[in-house]
């Protein structure tokens, strides 16, 4: 949520913010997404990071991951032209010292099907080359302009040409809170009320 929408926010409910101590909510929120990890995982995942490769950049070229080499890919797309990113991640980019503007630059947003389209065919042909045999994407989409186009029908095609088999889409239906209605979210009426899962499994 950016700054002047929850100053709107504020005003309109007659809040005044308290001083938050940042650092120390960081600590507590990290012990506690913390605590339930067994020794077993925690030991799995000092073994994955000495391999891990964390790169940041256009989904269609990732040459730095090997190909056949990516059991499980979970992503979710820009839903068209729907969310302003760097606007809704400000706070995420302030913390990391990021330009927000940097990050609206290198997001493809368009309201255009067509060109979105275009962009997942050559999304899919970079995720099909990294997956390894039997290996799977979970592909998330939504519903947009107020329910009219669903965005499963175009990824599922796509999918399918690139090389991987449909194995089903889950709907995930879901009842919004206060918080949602200030974006102008209603229940099964306007704005993105359901996500789908479009499940993909490359053959071999």
């Amino acid at each position: 949520m950016s700054p002047s929408k929850q100053r709107e926010i504020n005003e309109k409910l007659g809040q005044v913010p308290e001083y938050r101590d940042t650092r120390a909510l960081i600590m507590r929120k990290s012990r506690q997404l913390l605590r339930d990890l067994r020794p077993e995982e925690a030991e799995a995942l000092r073994k994955a990071a000495k391999e891990a490769i964390i790169i940041s950049k256009d989904a269609r070229e990732t040459s730095e991951i090997p190909s056949d080499s990516v059991h499980l890919t979970v992503t979710s797309p820009p839903f068209l032209d729907v969310v302003q990113y760097h606007e809704d991640n400000w706070l995420r980019c302030w913390f990391n010292d990021i330009e927000k503007e940097l990050v609206a630059s290198a997001i493809t947003l368009t309201g255009s099907l067509l060109e979105w389209r275009r962009f997942m065919e050559e999304v899919f042909g970079e995720l099909y080359r990294v997956t390894r045999p039997g290996g799977w994407v979970a592909f998330e989409v939504g519903e947009v302009r107020g329910g009219k186009v669903f965005l499963e029908d175009t990824v599922l095609p796509i999918g399918i040409r690139s090389g991987f088999r449909a194995v089903a889409v889950l709907i995930n239906r879901q009842r919004f809170t206060k918080t949602s209605r200030i974006w102008g979210v209603e229940n099964q009426l306007k704005g993105t009320n359901t996500n789908r899962i479009v499940l993909l499994r490359k053959e071999g």
